[in-house]
This record gives structure tokens, sequence and C-alpha cells, in this order.
């Protein structure tokens, strides 16, 4: 192949022979000729110049990343099931670099004993595990200031409604750190969901958010960096897994005995739960970004979590092709513990929702939007932080544009009452699941997580998607004498959840809603916790004395956020409509 300067040299000399071979009286009759001969040479050292150097002054950065070279993901020849493929050879490498000392090789393939997978086999003696130093018995100062701040506000607005609203928002906002926070001596935090002993990835993270703007108290820094730090351990030893616990506990409960009917759902000596969420994933991601946008502190986010991020990366690339290249097996799926088939549609499947209930139709719109949202998150990371890591950002931005796009190809349907809506989950096969669960994310909640999306920029899909998850044509939304609200599958019929309550007011003001609204937000919230003075996971819409789940500090956490969030609402309400 000719250099580019060969190149040159070749229609020099051309045009000099062409120019010594016309008689002198015919020169000026074929000037014209030279002329476009030179044009086209021109025009063509440009085009081969553009091609080995892009302009990319005038590219966006996103699309600067997509079309540079690697030899792993965005090679255009690639497809995406090659992309898949490659991802679970990368997860492999990963998780095998990262296996305890007292770990077992990985099973990525079933058998009889294990057919859940992948599974990591782990000795029960001779374990290093982490010893709790202290659980949080004083609260913070920063804690206790905000307390006495919200509380004096509350109560001058009005003195018996507003002594209610300050013990409801003492007791919730305190709840995380005071009855589930453990400090441990390998400087991690563990932090349960609750009445269950264990931590899941996507509680514990929401359980502290509203701590994150006390970011200045050590104390706070000391339990949300070691919270990263104990979920990126979590994460090495099963990614998919979406809850956890240190040790077996004495006095367990059954799951805890590792017999083999536990075994084989995919539970060792740290895993209580092989059930792959997507957004346990999304969530420990959530948590990481907006720590180091409010703190800027960037001592966590060291090569460990980087690995972690990789991690979740390659699995959910992994799961773009779930049904062709997933290796992925839980015992309470069908179709041979591998879940209902499904077509490729550039979102990553999930076996369950965040309520721990399977999927019915493998592709969940909610987690699919809230990753997207946090793949954005990691970009502004990894550029900043890793800026050397091409390979991996190319793989983040492949990403979110594939499943951006599958959620606008494949997520949506037309409603005969309400027009083009969110599906809540699809097969990729054209069959769609409408309705809208209790639980974070689901639709109610994709704005509240910063969900956008270029395909419908001035966001009407997700409104009239909330006129129809707020109306009976949810199958979960339950109206009572007093109350209504979304509930779940997880819960019995007629029982709605605070959290949903919750989430409608957190995206009120961002759907434009009325004062009325958020006036109805409070009541309902006040009623719901039955002298408690605690949020539960859902109540009777006809009586809400009757409740489950007393003591569920994500719930607790999300109510504590939504008042500080509307404290201005709220003295508002106290002041003037409470007692109408």
């Amino acid at each position: 192949m000719c250099s580019r300067g060969s190149y040159n040299e070749y229609y020099l000399r051309f045009i000099r022979n062409l120019s010594q071979s016309i008689p002198k009286r015919k020169m000026f009759k074929n000037l014209r000729l030279i002329y476009l001969i030179i044009g086209l040479i021109v025009s063509f050292n440009i085009l081969f110049m553009a091609s080995i150097f892009p302009f990319s002054s005038s590219c966006k950065l996103q699309e600067s990343i997509i079309s540079s070279k690697s030899e792993d993901f965005n090679h255009d020849a690639i497809s995406t099931i090659e992309r898949s493929k490659r991802a679970l050879e990368k997860l492999k490498v990963l998780l095998t670099s990262d296996m305890s000392p007292d770990g077992q090789p990985w099973i990525w393939i079933p058998t009889k004993e294990y057919p859940s997978v992948p599974y990591q086999p782990t000795f029960l003696l001779n374990q290093t595990i982490p010893k709790p130093l202290y659980n949080i018995t004083d609260l913070p100062r920063s804690v206790a200031h905000e307390i006495n701040r919200v509380c004096r506000r509350l109560k001058r607005a009005d003195q018996v409604g507003g002594a209610i609203w300050c013990k409801l928002f003492k007791k919730t906002y305190s709840d995380t750190l005071v009855t589930t926070t453990t400090i441990l001596d390998d400087k991690s935090t563990y932090i349960i969901t609750g009445d269950i002993d264990l931590m899941w990835l996507r509680d514990s993270s929401a359980q502290v958010h509203q701590y994150l703007t006390l970011w200045q108290d050590f104390e706070i820094q000391r339990i949300i960096e070691g919270l990263i730090c104990r979920q990126i351990q979590f994460i090495f030893t099963n990614p998919y897994a979406s809850a956890f616990r240190l040790t077996l506990r004495p006095n367990p409960p059954s799951d805890d005995s590792l017999e083999p009917v536990h075994v084989q759902k995919g539970r060792n000596l740290h895993v209580a739960m092989h059930n792959y969420e997507l957004d346990s994933l999304c969530y420990h991601v959530r948590l990481s970004y907006f720590w180091w946008k409010k703190s800027q502190r960037t001592n966590i986010f060291n090569h460990q979590w980087l690995k972690a991020i990789s991690i979740i990366i390659q699995i959910m690339t992994v799961e773009q092709h779930h049904s062709e290249i997933s290796l992925y097996r839980y015992t309470e799926l069908d179709n041979n513990h591998q879940g209902s088939k499904v077509a490729y549609t550039g979102m990553t499947w999930s076996a369950f929702r965040p309520s721990d209930d399977a999927t019915k139709y493998g592709y969940l719109i909610p987690s699919n939007m809230m990753a997207c949202v946090v793949l954005e998150q990691l970009m502004e990371m990894i550029k900043k932080l890793f800026p050397e890591q091409i390979s991996l950002l190319n793989q983040i931005v492949q990403l979110h544009v594939d499943i951006l796009s599958g959620i606008n190809t494949y997520g949506t349907v037309n409603h005969e009452k309400y027009g083009k809506i969110y599906a809540f989950e699809t097969d990729g096969f054209s069959q769609h699941l409408l309705i809208d669960d209790a639980n974070i994310p689901s639709l109610l909640s994709a704005t509240y997580l910063g969900f956008k999306t270029p395909y419908d920029p001035s966001n009407l899909l997700m409104q009239s998607t909330r006129q129809f998850i707020l109306s009976k044509g949810n199958p979960y939304f339950f109206q009572g004498k007093n109350v209504s609200g979304i509930g779940s599958q997880h819960t019995a019929a007629n029982y709605v959840w605070p959290m949903a309550i919750i989430m409608e007011g957190l995206t009120t003001i961002i759907n434009n809603n009325t004062i009325k609204d958020l006036d109805y937000i409070w009541q309902r919230l006040e009623v719901s916790h039955a002298y408690t003075f605690s949020m539960h996971e859902s109540f009777n819409v006809n009586n809400p004395f009757e409740f489950t789940r007393g003591w569920f500090a994500w719930v607790n956490s999300l109510f504590a956020e939504l008042v500080l969030t509307h404290l201005e609402h709220l003295e508002d309400w106290l002041c003037f409509r409470r007692s109408i």
C-alpha cells in the first residue's frame, strides 16, 4: 500500500509529464483540464487525511469515545452478542482475581449440587470475618443538629401538629444509625435492612441517602465510606446476589443452616440471597456518585472500587443477551432456572424486581431507567478519576446508548385511555406488563432517580405514564375509605406502601402537580404510622393499624428525605390546612 507521500509524488509527476506532452499552442486550451485534475488531487488528499485524523474538535465527547479504538469492545465489526461474550470472559477473570483466600474456584456450569450459578463455595472454618467495633449509640453531632433544626421549624408552625411531625422526623431520620448500623474493625460499615438481619446493596444505599449533605461530619464520612467499602467486598463475593451477611448467625433462621436446599439456591457463608436484581448494582453506583459529588472526597474510589465497577459493567453487558450468553441460573426461575426467554433489545435483563419478586418478562423498565442514570454518572466519574480507562468508558457509553434506545423502542405501548406510556416489563417479543410496583426503582420514581431521555425531551411520556399508574388501570393501585396509593405483588391486595406515597410527594413538583396533591401526601403519611411514629412496609387502606414490617429502615430514611425536601410546604400545611 502506498504512503500519503508517495501518492503526492505520483500525481505531481503525472501533471508534470502531462504538461510536457501538450504542445504550447494547446497549453491554454487545456489549462481548464489541468485545474480540474489538481482539484481532484486536493480533494483526494483532504479525504485521505480526514480518514486518518478525524476532526474531533467538531465532535461531541461521547461520539469521540464511541469511535475511539479499543481492542476489547468497540470495533464496528463486533456484534452485540460478541460484546456480551467478551464481557462474560472478562467477568470470569475479574471474579477469579478477587477470590477470597478461603474461597474455592467459581462454579459456572450448573450441576445437581449447585444448580444456581455462578457460585463460589466457601469454607465454613478458618474464615477471616470482620468483627464489630461498635454500634451507633450517640448520634453524630450533625445529625442531632439537623433534627433540632427541623423540629424547631415544625413546632413553630403548629405546636400540636408540629410536635407529632417532630417525633416522626426524629425517629425516621435517625433510625438507620441507631438501629441498623455497625462499625467493623476492617474500616467497613455493615447496615442491615431492619427486621431482616441482612444487608441489601439497595436498601443500605438508600438508608444513608439523607445523610449525604452532612458530609463534613467525620463520623458520617466514616459510616458512608465504610459502607461503600463493605458493598465492594460483597460485590466481589457474588455480584449476582442481592442480600448478604457477615457470617452465619447464632440462633439463625432456617436459611443460615446452609443445608443442601439452601446451597442449591446459591447461598453460601456470605450470600443470603442469590436473586439477581439489576437495581442492586445500580444503587452502589448511585451511592458512590452522590457521595463523590457532595463531598469531593476520592480516597474510597481506588482500584478496588474500579474493579467492582468493571464487574458491574460486564454483568450488564452479558445480560443484554441473557437467553443466549448468560450463565446465571437460580432455582426459583422457570425455563430450567434461566427465566422466561427474552429477545435482544439493547436493554439489560433482571431476574428479580426490587420487591424480590421474579420478573415476568425479563426486561424491567424502571431498573433499566435507573441503569441509564447511573451509567451517565459513571461516565462523569471515570473521566475525572480514571481518565486512562478508555476501554471501560467506551463500554459504559455503548451500554447507555443501547439501553436508552431499547427503552424507547421496546418499552413503550399505546394505551387506549392514556396514550403512549411506559410498560413495566417486556420480553422483546412484543409482550408487555402494564403495572407499577411500590418498590424503587418504579415507573413513578423514574424522575426522582434522574431519568431523562432524548426520545421524550418534554417528559410527556412520563406524565401520561404517571396518570396511568395512579389510577385503577394499574392493578396495584388501591383505593380505601380515606387513603389511596400503590401496593405490590409482594404484599396483600388493598395494602398500599408508604414508600410509594412518599415517592408521589418527591415527584410532585417535578410533574407540576398542585398544592392539594402534597397536602394529600401529608395526610396519608400521618395516618399510616398508626401511633408507632415509624413508616411501615405497607398498610391496609381501610385500617392503617393493620400493617406489615414495623421495622423497615429504608422507608424511614425516604420519609425523612421527603420532609427535608418539602419542609417549607409541610410548615405551610401544618399552619393552615392540617386540621381542616
